[in-house]
């Protein structure tokens, strides 16, 4: 990187170091400096006013990794700004700025497209931002005007704004779509990828459009795959997230093909009978207090203890629970996975429009779920499918056996951590497809946390047909 040390001194003489070492960037200010200055301010389309300043002068020494560098530029006075999300300011933007004390403009430059080199920070994006001012705790707005848009505007990104306004509101935007952005970003929980996708499937080039990359800002009572993208520690993190969207790869997911009668609807997440859907659908009323409404849920199910009466169909090609944490173990989160090629403009055909075949095999017994999907974490307090994986072309499917009250409040414990796939009641499968048949009228069905119908639906893997912005190749999953 030539020198790896860069002197500035901005307007105010207030001096700064950058030091760029081989895994980290550390920045010092003066001790005695510990003013805030703000930056030029943005009018907010929302609320008409000011977004909270950035912070540029934060203390005196700032940690982070290359990959918190958010932008680095030198203008032709050789004026230096370097904007960064730090931990150490609860992943606020700051920036830093001045001329260089201690390096001609030319080397100056040459320092910056080092650090842009390690940070890697691409060209900047054309994204499509819906915000869901309304979903899970109502904080989207707030969001998008605090973290959200001060880290795309430092990026350099073009940002087309639309806030949604109303149920399907994103499912209509999505059918008619432009196909120029590089990605699709929801400031909202897990309901808006679900209609972007299901809109895309409406669209006049479905193929084109589904494979435009989604990116979640985790703002809605639901916030799955947010929470699988940047791991359990970092999943809520508005910054984080925001950060992937300017920064991560397209990485492939499958997604699953759900024909319910004659109606075809596109899953990426989860579909829920029995227990599982009382406490998804069931927990509608308490969506503001986010994902613990999930475990009040499961309390509540519990005192009823009722089975889940139906008939199951599985075209199983594994179900050996140890060689599934063999296979989730080898897969590291630096290492690429092919990507298989879609042609044409339409959607794969469904496979299996007369339901299950004479070869699945059929789960008859006394059961209180059927829980299926392809994302480890459900809630930041359940990981259900803890050996699931993005695009492996297989369904995870769960049926747990209904046990007594005792051992499923057992089987809570450790729950976090995906204890309970070890457990001898839990039926455990990957699957190219499966069918549901209720035997009953009431109750919930649940795909992708939104309420069907209870009709019996057949389900089947299209691998590897979406693409998510990740900074990793799989879930960022470690059991």
């Amino acid at each position: 990187m030539g020198l790896m040390e860069l002197k500035l001194e901005d307007k105010d003489k207030q001096s700064s170091k950058i030091v760029a070492e081989d895994t980290r960037v550390v920045i010092r200010t003066p001790k005695a400096n510990t003013t805030k200055k703000a930056s030029r301010s943005c009018k907010s389309c929302f609320n008409r006013g000011n977004y909270e300043p950035i912070d540029s002068v934060v203390g005196h020494e700032t940690h982070l990794t290359y990959y918190r560098i958010v932008s680095c530029s030198i203008n032709i006075e050789g004026y230096v700004h370097l904007s960064v999300v730090s931990s150490q300011h609860d992943n606020k933007l700051i920036s830093f700025e001045g001329d260089p004390l201690n390096m001609s403009i030319e080397q100056a430059r040459d320092f910056l497209h080092g650090l842009r080199v390690k940070a890697g920070i691409p060209r900047a994006r054309k994204l499509k931002v819906l915000v869901n001012p309304v979903g899970g705790q109502g904080n989207a707005i707030r969001y998008y005007n605090e973290r959200v848009f001060p880290i795309l505007r430092s990026s350099g990104c073009t940002v087309d704004l639309q806030m949604l306004e109303y149920k399907l509101h994103a499912f209509d935007i999505a059918k008619e779509m432009d196909l120029s952005y590089d990605a699709i970003v929801c400031v909202s929980g897990d309901g808006a990828v679900h209609e972007v996708l299901n809109g895309f499937l409406h669209h006049q080039n479905p193929i084109k459009a589904i494979q435009t990359p989604l990116c979640p800002i985790p703002a809605g009572s639901g916030n799955s795959l947010s929470l699988c993208l940047l791991g359990l520690e970092e999943g809520f993190d508005i910054s984080l997230a925001t950060l992937n969207a300017i920064k991560g790869h397209a990485m492939p997911l499958d997604l699953f093909s759900i024909m319910q009668g004659n109606k075809r609807t596109l899953s990426y997440l989860t579909q829920a009978t029995g227990l599982m859907a009382d406490l998804d659908i069931g927990t509608e009323d308490m969506r503001w207090l986010g994902d613990t409404r999930f475990v009040i849920g499961y309390v509540r199910s519990l005192v009823r203890n009722a089975p889940c009466p139906c008939e199951i169909y599985i075209k199983v090609e594994h179900d050996d629970k140890n060689q599934m944490v063999n296979w989730v173990r080898e897969r590291h989160l630096d290492t690429p996975v092919p990507v298989p090629q879609y042609t044409g403009s339409e959607l794969p055909k469904v496979q299996y429009p007369n339901g299950p075949e004479f070869d699945w095999e059929k789960v008859s017994d006394d059961i209180s779920y059927l829980y299926a999907g392809q994302v480890p974490w459900v809630s930041r307090d359940l990981k259900q499918f803890p050996v699931s994986m993005p695009n492996d072309g297989f369904i995870d499917v769960a049926v747990q056996l209904n046990v007594s009250r005792m051992q499923k409040i057992k089987a809570m414990d450790g729950a976090e951590n995906g204890a309970m796939f070890f457990d001898d009641s839990l039926k455990y499968y990957k699957a190219k497809a499966y069918h549901f048949k209720p035997l009953q009228t009431d109750g919930y069905i649940s795909i992708d946390g939104e309420s069907a119908p209870i009709l019996p639906f057949t389900v089947e893997i299209m691998p590897s047909l979406a693409r998510v912005l990740s900074p990793y190749y799989t879930w960022n999953n470690q059991f």
